[in-house]
């Protein structure tokens, strides 16, 4: 497997880390009413910020746990040597790029085709909280689509066009 692959990987773990522990939180009797919309707004984007730290966090340890797994398998070679070993395994080149960019695209066609749903929720007289969580639950969607979309191009291969 990759480096790419096992960053979409650990970058999608931590996205379904933090979606659990919203789903648990909203489930929970500690949650707010559905007529609390300004309540639920807060707390979901409370939740964005814990899930960009969790990102953070997961990725710095990964790249060390990375960097560590380079270094104890090249303890023959010299520091210079393990350091341009890892450096040359986190560089991305133009296929990387585009295989981003695809799995980009995908990500935002899911998050756009889930606010559009959103906005037929409301049109169609449910709760704003629904609406809300429609909004909220396809950019996570879309963030876990767009790492498997990564993940299978960078497996499979990408053509350009």
């Amino acid at each position: 497997m990759t480096y790419n692959s096992k960053k979409y990987i650990t970058s999608m773990a931590a996205g379904i880390i933090t979606i659990a522990a919203y789903i648990v939180y909203a489930l929970s009797e500690r949650a707010p009413t559905q007529e609390d919309i300004t309540t639920w707004a807060k707390l979901m984007l409370v939740f964005i910020g814990i899930g960009v730290a969790v990102q953070i966090v997961i990725q710095i340890i990964f790249h060390v746990t990375l960097s560590i797994r380079i270094a104890t398998k090249e303890h023959e070679q010299d520091d210079k040597t393990v350091e341009r070993i890892i450096a040359s395994t986190v560089v991305e080149d133009e296929r990387d790029k585009l295989i981003n960019l695809k799995a980009l695209r995908i990500g935002y066609i899911c998050a756009g085709a889930g606010l559009l749903i959103a906005l037929f929720t409301l049109a169609g007289g449910a709760p704003v909280v629904i609406a809300l969580h429609i909004a909220v639950g396809s950019g996570a969607v879309a963030s876990l689509v767009e790492g498997c979309a990564g993940i299978l191009f960078h497996e499979r291969g990408v053509r350009n066009g």
